[in-house]
């Protein structure tokens, strides 16, 4: 069984959930009875966990590669090596962010935006560097803010403080450049125009989510 059998395999399953879904949201024909359903449910989960089965024991073998590209953080850690390491950016540690430093938070977005840019089939290598540069300012925004009657300057201005930074100390291409100046968006209206852009945009916010979470967490779990 090759890669494109093994594609149509969990694309049969899925497609036939999508026809279910559809009859049940329109209500417009019955087709099937209650029965019917659960058993058609049964039988796709089967032949899904079937191709799940056949396609690793294939990957295992060496015929086949994985359907989804892996995370590898030896391969992040090469793609970034660099710039983590390099004297001018680590004064980002300095700076706090959301929950923490700058540092951290840019880690967090730089790998996550690896992996989905990665799983996509993407420049997961600009995805990596773009995202790890996005917020490479060296101030306290908060202080610039409490400064700002409008308060959105600094949210406007960073990305392009952050672009000329990095362009004086590593090599940015086009890709990482606009990653690094559309991360804003939509609160910046210019519209990202690769989807390496919109990734780490993306990847932004979750991380911006994940860190207030664990700051909430960790304000529960000390009042208690």
């Amino acid at each position: 069984m090759d890669h494109r059998q093994l594609r149509m395999l969990f694309l049969f399953p899925l497609g036939l959930f999508c026809f279910y879904l559809t009859d049940r949201i329109t209500h417009s024909i019955r087709l099937y009875s209650d029965v019917s359903i659960y058993l058609f449910i049964v039988i796709s989960l089967l032949v899904f966990l079937l191709g799940t089965h056949v396609h690793f024991a294939q990957v295992r073998n060496g015929r086949i590669p994985h359907a989804i590209a892996r995370p590898r953080r030896r391969e992040y850690l090469r793609i970034v090596g660099d710039i983590m390491h390099h004297q001018q950016f680590m004064k980002l540690k300095d700076h706090f962010h959301h929950t923490s430093h700058i540092y951290d938070h840019v880690v967090r977005v730089s790998y996550l935006s690896y992996v989905i840019a990665k799983a996509f089939g993407l420049d997961y290598h600009a995805a990596a560097r773009g995202g790890l540069l996005h917020d490479f300012f060296l101030y306290d925004w908060r202080e610039r803010k409490a400064s700002d009657e409008k308060r959105s300057r600094h949210g406007k201005e960073h990305p392009h403080i952050a672009l000329r930074n990095a362009k004086a100390c590593f090599s940015v291409n086009e890709l990482e450049a606009d990653i690094i100046v559309k991360h804003m968006f939509p609160k910046t209206l210019a519209l990202p125009r690769h989807p390496e852009s919109v990734i780490v945009s993306v990847a932004d916010k979750i991380a911006t989510i994940q860190e207030y979470a664990i700051l909430c967490k960790g304000k529960l779990v000390r009042s208690r």
